[in-house]
C-alpha cells in the first residue's frame, strides 16, 4: 500500500505541476485536451488498482474530477463521467460519492452544472435510484431550473424525468413541497 501511496501523490504532482514543455517533448502530447486524458487515464489505472483503498483519497481527486465534467472538450467530459461512475463501482458507494458532488450543483461553470446533471442520470441509470438519497439531490437539481444557461436548465429537466422514472409519483411530491408546479 505505502508504494500505491507514492504513486498516487507522483500523479497528482504530475497531473498539476509537470510543465507542457516536458508533455509535448517527451511524451508526445500536444494539447490541455490529452494531457486532462492522460490524467484520467492514469487515474482510472490507480482506482483500479486500489478499489477499496482509494475511498480515502476520493475527497482529494473528486474536486478536480468535478472541474473536469466543465472541460472545453468532449472527450474530457465524457471520460471524466466514465472514471467517476468507476469510482462508484470500485472505491465507494455512489451515496457516499454523490454527497461529495453536490457542491457541483453550484459551480460556476455552466458545463460542470450541466456535466453534473448528466453524471446523475449515469449514475441513475447504473444504479438505480435505492442507490442514492435522491431528496438531497433534487432541491439542487430544483435551484437549477432557474439557471442562466438553457443547457443547464434542459439538464436539470431531463434529471428530473430521469428520477421520475424511477421513482414515480413521490417525486412529484417532493416537487409539490419544494412550491414546484408538478407538471
Amino acid at each position: 500500500m505505502c508504494s500505491l501511496t507514492i504513486l498516487y501523490y507522483a500523479f497528482f504532482a504530475f497531473f498539476f505541476a509537470v510543465p507542457d514543455l516536458f508533455l509535448k517533448k517527451w511524451l508526445g502530447i500536444v494539447g490541455g485536451g490529452q494531457v486532462a486524458l492522460f490524467g484520467i487515464e492514469i487515474l482510472s489505472t490507480l482506482i483500479s488498482r486500489l478499489q477499496d483503498h482509494f475511498k480515502t483519497h476520493i475527497g482529494t481527486v473528486l474536486p478536480s474530477l468535478i472541474d473536469r465534467l466543465g472541460d472545453a472538450k468532449d472527450p474530457v467530459r465524457e471520460q471524466d463521467q466514465i472514471l467517476l461512475l468507476k469510482i462508484m463501482e470500485l472505491s465507494a458507494t455512489p451515496q457516499y460519492v454523490w454527497e461529495r458532488m453536490l457542491g457541483g450543483f453550484k459551480h460556476k461553470n455552466f458545463r460542470t452544472r450541466e456535466g453534473i446533471c448528466l453524471c446523475l442520470i449515469s449514475t441513475l441509470n447504473a444504479y438505480g435510484a435505492h442507490s442514492l438519497t435522491l431528496s438531497k439531490i433534487v432541491p439542487h437539481i430544483c435551484n437549477l431550473l432557474g439557471d442562466p444557461n438553457s443547457q443547464v436548465r434542459d439538464a436539470a429537466i431531463n434529471s428530473l424525468v430521469e428520477i421520475y422514472k424511477h421513482v414515480g409519483e413521490r417525486v412529484r411530491a417532493d416537487l409539490h413541497k419544494k412550491g414546484l408546479p408538478q407538471s
